[in-house]
């Protein structure tokens, strides 16, 4: 079964259990818009933004991606919506990309709505929602700093 770890361990900058309470469940993943991408082929996606961090979120329906990062790596805007979370709703930009997750050869193919994360403050460039969690087991092990998430 692929596991990915997204929790932390014991370190230098802190004990995992309170860098997983500080930062959240955080996995390293790719971004991009590969035109040429087949999921029913092995070949890994070419994506533009490589081992970005993204929050494994449970309150977020669905995935998102960072405005700023969405612009970086040339994602189309393909629509606008209106979308709602902690500050309030308000119209998002709509892109069209893939978030690939080599740790288990997993990607994500879709429209992704644009999040201010960077503009907050935040270190993750992109929420992982749960659309994609409804694949995976999430196991969550607080007092030992450890997250990991089994398909």
């Amino acid at each position: 079964m692929p596991r990915v770890e997204c929790g932390f361990a014991d370190g230098r900058l802190g004990t995992g259990a309170r860098r997983l309470t500080f930062f959240g469940p955080t996995i390293m993943m790719d971004i991009g818009f590969d035109e040429n991408f087949d999921p029913a082929s092995p070949q890994t996606p070419d994506m533009s933004s490589r081992q970005v961090p993204a929050l494994v979120d449970t309150g977020a329906s669905e995935s998102c991606i960072d405005v700023g990062l969405a612009e970086e790596s040339g994602l189309p805007v393909v629509d606008k919506r209106r979308i709602a979370g902690a500050g309030g709703a308000h119209q998002a930009p709509v892109y069209l990309g893939h978030i690939f997750f080599p740790q288990v050869q997993d990607a994500i193919y879709g429209r992704f709505a644009g999040v201010g994360l960077s503009d907050g403050g935040q270190l993750h460039k992109a929420l992982i929602g749960r659309t994609f969690l409804a694949d995976y087991m999430m196991i969550y092990d607080g007092p030992f700093g450890r997250v990991s998430l089994v398909r």
